[in-house]
Formats: C-alpha cells, structure tokens, sequence
C-alpha cells in the first residue's frame, strides 16, 4: 500500500503539472521537468496530471511495501533492484520488500518516477529518509492487464530509446524570445558566446559564466517568471521554477517551454549556447514540440497495447 523512502538523497519531493496543487504548504511548487514528469505517468498508464517523485542530482532508494508498476524518466540514473539492473522510460513490476536503489548519472541531474495506480500528496511535499507514500491503486483496466502480463517476465523488452528524446534533451542550444525593447547589441553578445553552468540554486535559478554582456536597466521591467533570462554583474542568470515573483536584475527576454525540459537537466559545468529569436517562431515551434509530444504518447500506447494482446 505504500513506498519506504530508504534513502532521501540530496531532495526527493512530490509533484505534480499543476504548481498551485503543489504549492499547498510546500517549499517547492511544481515538476521541473514537465516532459519527463508526463513521459513517466504515460508509461505506467497513468493521466499526466498524477504525482511523480522528482529526486535530485542525488536520489536515494525506495523500498515496496506491496506490487508495484514503476516507471522513471528524466535524467539517465543507473539504477538497481537487487541484481536487476533497471533502466530509464521502461516499465517494470516490483514485489513486495525489493529495493529501488539509484547510483550515478551519464546525463542530468533530475528523474521522475511514476507509480500505477497514482500516489497521494498529503501535508509537505519534500520527502525524507523513512517517510512513507501511499499508493492510491486508482487501477484501469488496462493497468489490470499490465500486471496480469508483468507476473510473468516483471519487465517489459522495450523502452523509450535515448535517440528518441536527443533533440528535446541533448542539445546545448537554447532560444530566447526577445523584448521589443531590448537592444540588439544585447542579443548578439549573447549568440556570439558559449556560456558554463557555474552552478544552480535549487530550483529556482542557474547562474551562468562566460564573456559579460552589458546592459542599460533603466526603462526594463524586471518580473520574475519560469524561463526568464537575466542579467546580474554582466552574466546570464536563468530562472527556474521556484525564482522570485521580482528581482532587480533586468529581465532581457524568456526562454520558451520547449527548451526548459533540457534546461533543468543542466549540471554545473554543461555548456549552453543561446539562439534568439521572435515571438512568432516561439509560438510555431511550440506547436511543433506540442505535435511531437502527441507523436510519443501515441507511439507509447501502441507498444503497450501491442504487449497486452500477445498476451
């Protein structure tokens, strides 16, 4: 009925799509990586809008109290389960008592675990060493039919592929939809640079290092906003999803939606390059990133109703 966090790491939290469902009473609003959030629900059958456990640069372990289908996306974690090595955007079943231990990363720093059937936000969402979640076992039919399948061979032979996903996670080129009252000189001090992730505030800002690029504040209103791009003593700082609602570094331009799943993934040391473009290209190439989101889930559904027919 529940999963044992063994092992916290460096933060383990409840999340979800929605950051005022999150936000109730809680320090950290909102799943960073919306896309490997989603990824991890679809592949366990769940709707999106389901919690995950997001762990940090660092997860621990989690222990199963009962049966569980798990999946996780995100940052590439290895991962074991007693001599079972377990691998990202793959479906598995867990019996009761084995342990889900995470080691290092070959790519990013955040994963997103989902569990069939849905688990329960109640009081905080940051979890800790011996803390307990419970599973709701809110099971569909077709969730039925995966365990019926997975008793047998406890994982299924397919995944979603690393190339799959190169373009939405791999590249280190990021568009910045521009201010109309923004110089240009700014834009063009950005592009003709390569930039270094010096380090992250947890969720809520990476902090740049690279050639400085000046600019006049005066007349530059300064929201705080997910994707935001800022200048602070002439470096890039980019805002995250817990940033301040006003800071007083001038906002120069924002990072559009289809760019921040890559972005926090982001380590310190990853380089970043920056592509600045208008407002209508932001909003042509959402709806193509919206298309191939659409593409993936579809493609994933067809795996698995294809798995539950040969049985």
């Amino acid at each position: 009925m529940s999963l044992i966090i063994q092992d916290s790491g460096m933060l383990t939290l409840l999340q979800t799509l929605d950051p005022e469902v999150s936000a109730r009473g809680n320090e950290y609003n909102g799943a960073c990586d919306r896309l490997a959030h989603q990824l991890a629900n679809q592949l366990v059958g769940n709707s999106p809008e389901q919690p995950t456990i997001e762990m940090t640069l660092r997860p621990g372990a989690i222990k199963f109290t009962e049966p569980p289908i798990v999946a996780f996306s995100g940052a590439e974690f290895k991962a074991k389960s007693g001599d079972r090595d377990i691998f990202i955007n793959r479906i598995y079943l867990f019996d009761r008592g084995d342990e889900l231990i995470f080691g290092e990363s070959t790519r990013g720093n955040r994963v997103y675990l989902a569990v069939a059937g849905g688990i329960k936000v109640e009081g905080s969402n940051v979890l800790r060493s011996g803390d307990e979640v419970i599973m709701c076992r809110d099971y569909t039919p077709q969730h039925d039919e995966l365990f019926n399948m997975l008793k047998q061979q406890k994982e299924v032979n397919w995944g979603v592929d690393t190339y799959a996903l190169v373009e939405v996670y791999l590249s280190d080129t990021y568009h910045i939809v521009r201010r109309p009252d923004v110089p240009d000189a700014v834009y063009e001090a950005l592009e003709a640079n390569e930039y270094t992730v010096r380090n992250e505030k947890y969720r809520a800002a990476l902090y740049l290092e690279g050639a400085g690029v000046d600019v006049d504040a005066e007349g530059i209103e300064h929201p705080g906003l997910k994707g935001g791009v800022y200048i602070a003593d002439g470096q890039p700082v980019l805002a995250l999803n817990d940033f301040n609602d006003y800071t007083t570094a001038p906002h120069i331009g924002t990072i559009p939606s289809y760019h921040l799943h890559k972005l926090v993934q982001k380590r310190a040391g990853s380089k970043i390059r920056f592509k600045c473009i208008g407002a209508d290209d932001a909003h042509a190439n959402l709806y193509a990133h919206h298309l191939w989101v659409k593409s993936l889930f579809k493609a994933i559904d067809y795996k698995l109703s294809k798995e539950l027919i040969k049985e």
